[in-house]
């Protein structure tokens, strides 16, 4: 069996959780700290165990607690949480491999990327589809993906909610998470921001959401001259190479189909294993012996197996 890296599993800190609830106890924060398995690395341990998976990549959950907070709360909170999330991983350094949090990835929290690289050794950042509606090619972000760029860091993007999203039948995280993740790979893409920095290595949840189902339709676009109002910027290659740029993770709930669609879009070497433990049925455990079986079940060559359940990641982070 070959080394298995889930490359986005998500935690919430017990410390963390508690400092969050009094600082700002939104609805989100208290119907998250019910799950208290969310932050029981023992019992994380044994489920990866059970399900043969060798390491976990540690992200903050989740995003839409961030939505709304106060400036003055999310600087004081930022590094906590960052805090709280390596020392999780400190507990089993040989399965975990934390990432930061930049809930607002702007020249005001470089500082804080470079203490979460460089002193709390961290593999990469994760950050949000939108800043509290702001898109990421804000010239607001620009600093951070030309650090990102600069130091080769990798970058985890979490969707987020937009406000006025249908929560009735969780509608805003079915399909509006799915839609945003689409929205904010397209504006890095069009934006130019792919090509001005080409060492952005980006890991996008659910294997790019719309984008491989729907790539003809972005190439169509792009090349047809029906909608001028378009204003797409000239791009030095044709736009799907710079989607094909970033790392589709294989969240998909288990569905092989969907798997199938990303990797003819994406390639046995842009897509990495990921669980989205320990969200779903069964505390998570469903959707993580999913996301076992899928990779499982599709007809792949050994080798490019390999890449997708650790080799890509190992290649991202460097073998932390």
């Amino acid at each position: 069996m070959p080394l298995v890296i889930d490359a986005f599993g998500h935690v919430m800190p017990t410390s963390f959780c508690e400092i969050l609830l009094k600082a700002h106890p939104t609805i989100e924060m208290k119907e998250l700290s019910v799950f208290t398995y969310f932050g029981d690395m023992e019992k994380r341990v044994r489920i990866l165990d059970k399900h043969k998976i060798d390491k976990q990549v540690l992200t903050l959950a989740r995003p839409s607690i961030w939505l709304g907070m106060p400036a003055d709360v999310v600087r004081k909170m930022t590094p906590l949480a960052n805090d709280a999330v390596a020392e999780a991983a400190r507990k089993y350094p040989d399965r975990f491999i934390p990432t930061g949090m930049l809930p607002v990835p702007s020249e005001e929290y470089l500082p804080e990327f470079d203490r979460c690289m460089n002193q709390l050794g961290m593999a990469g950042i994760q950050i949000v589809s939108n800043i509290d509606g702001k898109p990421l090619d804000d010239p607001e972000f620009r600093q951070f993906f030309a650090r990102a760029n600069e130091t080769k860091t990798p970058i985890w993007i979490h969707p987020q909610l937009q406000k006025g999203w249908s929560q009735q039948w969780v509608l805003d995280k079915i399909f509006g998470w799915p839609f945003d993740t689409t929205i904010a790979m397209a504006r890095l893409v069009f934006s130019g921001i792919m090509e001005e920095f080409p060492n952005l290595n980006m890991i996008v949840h659910h294997m790019g959401a719309m984008v491989p189902h729907f790539s003809e339709r972005i190439k169509g676009f792009y090349d047809s001259t029906y909608f001028p109002r378009a204003n797409f910027i000239p791009l030095k290659k044709e736009p799907l190479e710079y989607f094909r740029r970033f790392y589709g993770d294989s969240v998909l709930n288990g569905s092989v189909h969907a798997f199938e669609c990303g990797y003819k879009f994406f390639g046995p070497e842009h897509i990495v294993f990921a669980t989205d433990y320990p969200f779903g049925p069964n505390e998570g455990e469903e959707w993580m012996a999913g996301a076992i079986h899928q990779v499982q079940t599709v007809d792949l060559p050994q080798n490019e197996k390999e890449l997708i359940l650790s080799g890509n990641m190992n290649r991202i982070i460097g073998k932390r």
